[in-house]
């Protein structure tokens, strides 16, 4: 009788396991609509293009060879450490050249042309001008640098892209459906910028408790009446110092916090809301207009793909275009099949798919068998 609620214990531990090794895997590989990495896509490789920009109203003085800081002296003083930039093997002849190759990379990677490549190139492209100038290396280039290495992980280029473009016209021409596919590495890249994000400002809210100014709440006051930084005068605090003291506390508890209340969908909104208006009072107060935008870029990551898909219509007027039957969703290749399904199911499943194919497929001579899509 004792091997009984062995047996039963032992059940109930493997029927545990595996449902946390499912949570797990839903957590990170279940198939994602990629919009929102499409949206992200846009909105890094504008700044990225911006960012290129602003370095070449100086290029000689950033990267020349005998700029402000020498080729000779980074590659003696970092001998030792692992850093790569392709800006060390450029000659002063050739940078202005390589630096418009890397701008027009930077727009193709913005419209999503050829993204699988350019995706790579836009992150070996910001980690090489930082790297090469560490002393004008801040907080833009870094989070520039996070989220150019996520987008080229995911499928950055499925959506609100020139390739998706490409795609949709094929299908057409061939008498296919508009698919919106979904697929697990887009998952996997928004899941990596939500957790860095996280991590980030867990991080800077715990730096900011080992000062002793933001117990006191002194220290957002001291940057507020820093003139360096001061793009409108924010002085008059002096006469409600209760304020930027309040401020200061919010600031902390709100880094803090994040990474905890902001996977929580009554917290979500309250918490984005909280640190766009933070970020954007970065921009209008202190004048960092580029860091503070390009932090709340991430913060699509935490967004609903489809909410916003139907919120910019896309998905409506391509019903419209297409016919009624035009979208179908479907999972990506590299995504895990349940074995639940039985052949049954899956044979349902295709007749229901081929019952949304045009009818002028017909005409072309029926359905291909396998078309190959370019775009894959």
């Amino acid at each position: 009788m004792s091997t009984i609620p062995t047996n039963t214990l032992l059940r109930q531990c493997l029927s545990a396991s595996h449902a946390a090794a499912e949570q797990w895997r839903n957590f990170w590989f279940a198939p994602a609509d990629p919009f929102t990495l499409g949206m992200i896509r846009v909105l890094t490789g504008s700044m990225l293009v911006y960012n290129l920009l602003v370095w070449g109203l100086d290029l000689s003085a950033f990267f020349a060879s005998d700029g402000l800081q020498p080729l000779t002296t980074m590659l003696q003083f970092h001998q030792n450490d692992l850093m790569f930039s392709f800006l060390y093997y450029v000659s002063d002849e050739w940078l202005f050249v390589v630096h418009c190759s890397c701008v027009i990379v930077a727009i193709m990677f913005c419209l999503g042309l050829a993204t699988r490549m350019t995706s790579v190139l836009a992150f070996l492209i910001t980690i090489s001008y930082s790297q090469r100038v560490p002393i004008a290396n801040f907080g833009l280039d870094q989070i520039l640098g996070m989220l150019c290495l996520y987008l080229a992980i995911g499928p950055s280029g499925a959506a609100l892209s020139v390739d998706q473009l490409i795609r949709d016209r094929w299908r057409k021409s061939k008498g296919l459906s508009i698919q919106i596919r979904k697929h697990a590495s887009a998952r996997t890249a928004l899941r990596l910028i939500q957790i860095h994000m996280c991590v980030i400002y867990f991080w800077a809210g715990f730096a900011k408790l080992k000062g002793d100014t933001w117990w006191t709440g002194e220290a957002m006051w001291q940057v507020m009446a820093n003139q360096e930084y001061q793009t409108l005068d924010l002085t008059w605090m002096a006469w409600m110092p209760w304020l930027p003291y309040l401020i200061a506390h919010i600031t902390v508890a709100w880094e803090v916090f994040f990474c905890v209340l902001v996977w929580n969908q009554r917290w979500r909104p309250v918490m984005l809301t909280v640190g766009t208006g933070m970020h954007l009072g970065i921009g209008a107060f202190l004048g960092m207009w580029t860091f503070g935008l390009i932090m709340t870029y991430g913060y699509f990551a935490f967004g609903d793909p489809e909410w916003w898909r139907n919120r910019l219509s896309l998905s409506r007027h391509i019903d419209n275009v297409h016919g009624n039957a035009g979208l179908v969703p479907i999972t990506d290749v590299g995504a895990n099949v349940s074995s639940e399904h039985t052949s049954n199911e899956w044979d349902e499943l295709a007749r229901e798919l081929e019952s949304q194919v045009p009818e002028s497929v017909d005409a072309l001579g029926g359905v291909p068998q396998s078309p190959a899509d370019p775009m894959n």
